[in-house]
C-alpha cells in the first residue's frame, strides 16, 4: 500500500482546505469525502480544494464536490466551494462538468502551508459502490448532458445493488 499521502487538509474557522497531492479517484477519495462530510456536519461553511499538485481527477471524486457545493448552496447559513489552481484537462473536465456553475475557480496560493496535515489514507480509502453510485447520481441530477453521460452508470450500479439484495 502506497504510504505517499494524497491529500492535505487545513481547517480553521475561516475555511477548511483540501489539497489534491495526485491524482484523486474512487479509489482513494473516501477520506475526502469523509472529511468533507465531518466539516460540513459540524457547521463549515467554507471549502477550498486545491489543484495545484492534482495530475487528474474522476467522475466519482467530482461528484462529492458537487454534492458538497449543493450541501453549501441549499443549507440555512448557505457556504461557498473554492475550486483553486485548476489547470489543463482537470479545468476542462470540470466546465465540461457544468460544475464551473456550482462553485467558484480561482487561482491563488494557499498560505500557511506549514500548517497543513496528511488526510489519513487507510486501507478504507477506496469509494464504496453508494459513494460511487451517489456521486454520479450528483453528476448526472447537474444538468442535461451529465444526465446523458451519467445514466449508463448509474443504471448499472443499481442494478448491481439489486442483485446484492
Amino acid at each position: 500500500m502506497n504510504k505517499e499521502p494524497l491529500y492535505q487538509v487545513h481547517d480553521s474557522q475561516q475555511a477548511a482546505v483540501l489539497q489534491v497531492l495526485s491524482k484523486a479517484s474512487y479509489t482513494n477519495c473516501e477520506p475526502a469525502r469523509n472529511f468533507f462530510d465531518q466539516r460540513f456536519k459540524d457547521g463549515q461553511r467554507f471549502f477550498i480544494v486545491d489543484f495545484e499538485n492534482c495530475t487528474s481527477v474522476d467522475s466519482t471524486f467530482l461528484g462529492i464536490l458537487v454534492r458538497l457545493a449543493l450541501n453549501l448552496r441549499n443549507s440555512t447559513e448557505p457556504g461557498k466551494l473554492a475550486l483553486v489552481n485548476l489547470t489543463g484537462r482537470n479545468l476542462e473536465t470540470v466546465r465540461n462538468l457544468g460544475i464551473h456553475r456550482i462553485a467558484e475557480i480561482s487561482s491563488f496560493s494557499i498560505e500557511n502551508e506549514t500548517d497543513l496535515k496528511s488526510l489519513d489514507a487507510n486501507k478504507d480509502s477506496s469509494a464504496n459502490s453508494e459513494t460511487i453510485y451517489q456521486a454520479h447520481k450528483t453528476l448526472m441530477n447537474l444538468n442535461a448532458k451529465n444526465l446523458r453521460m451519467f445514466c449508463d452508470v448509474v443504471s448499472f450500479l443499481e442494478k448491481e445493488a439489486d442483485k446484492d439484495k
